[in-house]
């Protein structure tokens, strides 16, 4: 299985950006409450918040393998 996590590991290395994100207290509880209520990962809520504010349209997707950013 070492080799799939050495694929999956290179694969986000080349297709995406890591952010190191810091809220205030409480507003992290409150996104994911939202998120929950749309139906989404607090992952893919904040996403789809960035592509709304710079109008990104959200099946504009470089390839069809593409995953959500993810942000910790």
């Amino acid at each position: 299985m070492a080799g799939n996590t050495e694929y999956k590991n290179k694969y986000n290395t080349e297709n995406y950006d890591r952010v190191n994100l810091m809220l205030e207290k409480g507003l992290k509880e409150l996104a994911k409450e939202k998120a929950k209520e749309e139906g989404l990962s607090l992952n893919s809520y904040l996403n789809k918040l960035l592509k709304d504010d710079l109008k990104i349209n959200h099946k504009q997707k470089r390839n069809s393998n593409e995953m959500d950013i993810f942000l910790f």
